[in-house]
């Protein structure tokens, strides 16, 4: 053991869904200085370090990710590696071999290159990004190489242009200006005269004309109010180009953009199930090859060019990607017809275990949603646009950890026996009175029903009361929507805009100095290999190392969906065998015998943008 370094973690049931883990480094750890772990940025607080034994960090959850680790030596140097954690075990772990040279005696050890392991190197670490969390669906097994250097690989498909926007800081005259009339400026009731044009909105009042009216809802899958119908609105030139303008400044000043879209922006050339006088109700023939539609194209742009933070997709077609929005900034939340680890998850489903944090942090950390396309009929993905909102109610960001009117706590609220985040709005010597949200901590649902975020009445906390003090939360732009027909919750947006996405689009790139011809095709890489930063294992390298692995989707080639998917939650009955413990019977009488994932490229359809796999039969 003078010579290795064990890392894993320990896992034991909490309740139902929960687990208390702790990840730990032992071992030879007379030789470690200092552990730094990055988490999943959905955990409040991601980067964690240790600068003495026992190097260990215990925490809670219900879902299993990639934990980076950077091992600081006290002769110099850093480690860089990984470790996935895992459930299925009390404990598990890995044994990590420690540098001969750390080990030679006083002035016997090698020369070391300073360029590979800096003394001095800093261990503040940020969060990692999204695509250092996201597992890849498929790993090539068929040509078991050493990794290669990055300069072979092929040429890449479209990249970021620019890094993502930081927005502007609360002194920013404009930004102050905007988030004060928000504040001032409670949700609206139906038959207000800004109801139709938002809270934010400040320019002429012209309300929209009717392009084509229904008595009906939007959804029969639905529930709605009364007053909710399918009719369908546009709002007057002058008009929308007063919102446009208004929208383009707020995506500018914008920390954080998050779009959150539905069927009706893929309606054209997908089909749909809301009622609608553009498209038919019900679904078009070869949806899988199905193009892109200008707003795809447009967003698919402005993520690449930074304005764009992230996406939260309802819809499974995969028409962002196929436009070039990065593929590491989208949440395909309800699953996706071209990734085998995410299908199409039924009602009856679970979500991905990456898929439902990822979109709750975006709910409370969104500075501006884009709503288009969706009815926001009651789905719990809503809280993206409906919490965005509800923050844009909130003074600016009290003083980082300050105690003070405006901070956020978590705590067990009186009376109820369960884990709250709540607003400070008064504190009097060790009382505390505190605006506590509707949501338990304690709960990560899965069902189709909104979480409620809304802060209820003032209580008090009497002194001695346990809280925690949570990173500064303060109120944003809110969120706007984008739509031919009303939502439930028109009242709560900042600016609400009536008409096709694609020319609302279309005038937002020319406000923002873009042509409108920047929104087509990306031009794809022909081959079909290329280098990616994953081990043979499936798994995400550590971040700096140069050398990637061949992903091979050439005809014929040997794949398989890596641990970490959720074709089990996802409950499809023609994939069920995948990854089952048992033989599976179908509705037809056959039973399936359990496969691990494994499979083949069978082609690649042009039509389709995509690979076609065949996995487990």
């Amino acid at each position: 053991m003078e010579d290795q370094l064990i890392i894993g973690n320990t896992a034991r049931k909490h309740d139902s869904k929960r687990y208390n883990w702790k990840l730990y480094v032992r071992g030879a750890t007379q030789h470690v200085d200092t552990v730094v772990i990055t988490l999943h940025p959905t955990f409040k607080q991601a980067v964690r370090k240790a600068t003495e034994p026992p190097f260990e960090f215990p925490s809670r959850g219900w879902g299993t990710f990639e934990i980076d680790i950077a091992i600081k030596w006290k002769k110099g140097g850093v480690l860089y590696t990984s470790w996935n954690l895992q459930f299925d075990a009390p404990d598990v772990s890995k044994v990590v071999e420690i540098p001969p040279h750390l080990l030679a005696t006083q002035g016997s050890a090698p020369p070391v290159d300073p360029a590979s392991t800096p003394a001095d190197t800093d261990l503040n670490l940020g969060v990692s990004s999204a695509e250092e969390e996201a597992e890849i669906a498929c790993e090539a097994s068929a040509d078991p190489k050493e990794p290669v250097e990055s300069e072979d690989a092929p040429p890449e498909p479209p990249q970021m242009l620019r890094e993502t926007s930081k927005g502007s800081s609360e002194e920013d005259t404009v930004r102050s200006a905007i988030t004060a009339r928000l504040r001032g400026t409670k949700f609206l009731r139906h038959d207000n005269p800004l109801f139709m044009h938002g809270r934010g909105y400040d320019g002429p009042v012209t309300p929209p004309k009717v392009i084509w009216r229904s008595d009906k809802p939007p959804r029969k899958d639905h529930a709605c109010p009364k007053w909710l119908t399918a009719t369908e609105f546009e709002d007057c030139k002058t008009m929308m180009t007063a919102k446009v303008s208004q929208l383009a400044t707020l995506m500018r000043i914008s920390r954080k953009t998050v779009v959150y879209t539905g069927a009706g922006i893929s309606a054209s050339v997908i089909g749909q199930a809301a009622l609608s006088g553009q498209n038919k109700v019900g679904w078009k023939s070869n949806t899988r090859e199905a193009p892109p539609t200008f707003t795809h194209h447009a967003l698919g742009f402005l993520g690449r060019e930074g304005l764009i933070h992230s996406w939260v997709q309802q819809n499974h077609d995969g028409l962002p990607q196929k436009a070039g929005f990065p593929q590491e900034r989208i949440n395909e939340i309800h699953g996706s017809w071209f990734d085998p680890s995410n299908p199409v998850v039924k009602y009856s489903g679970s979500l991905h275990s990456r898929s439902y944090p990822w979109m709750r942090e975006d709910a409370r950390t969104a500075d501006l949603v884009l709503v288009l396309g969706t009815s926001l009929g009651g789905l719990n993905a809503d809280q993206v646009a409906t919490s965005t909102a509800q923050r844009s109610l909130l003074p600016p960001a009290a003083q980082p950890g300050v105690l003070q009117p405006g901070s956020w706590i978590r705590a067990v609220p009186p009376r109820r026996g369960s884990v709250h985040r709540g607003m400070v709005t008064a504190v009097n010597g060790e009382l505390l009175t505190v605006c506590f949200q509707n949501t338990s901590e304690d709960v990560e649902s899965d069902s189709e029903e909104e979480e409620d975020d809304e802060l209820g009445d003032p209580v008090s906390l009497p002194a001695g009361h346990a809280w925690e003090l949570l990173p500064a939360t303060g109120g944003g732009l809110g969120t706007v929507c984008i739509n031919l027909q009303q939502t439930a919750h028109d009242g709560k947006m900042t600016l609400r805009l009536f008409g096709k996405s694609d020319e609302v689009l279309r005038m937002l790139l020319e406000q923002l100095g873009f042509t409108a011809e920047v929104a087509r095709n990306p031009v794809w890489p022909k081959a079909h290999r290329a280098l990616v930063p994953y081990g043979a294992d499936g798994r995400r390298l550590p971040g700096g190392t140069a050398r990637r692995m061949w992903l091979d989707l050439r005809a014929g080639q040997e794949v398989r969906i890596t641990p970490g998917h959720n074709i089990q939650g996802a409950k499809q009955p023609a994939y069920m065998h995948i990854g089952a413990k048992k033989p599976i019977t179908t509705k037809g009488g056959e039973a399936r015998q359990p496969g691990v994932g494994l499979g083949k490229v069978q082609k690649y359809s042009n039509a389709a943008c995509s690979f076609l796999l065949n996995i487990e039969g």
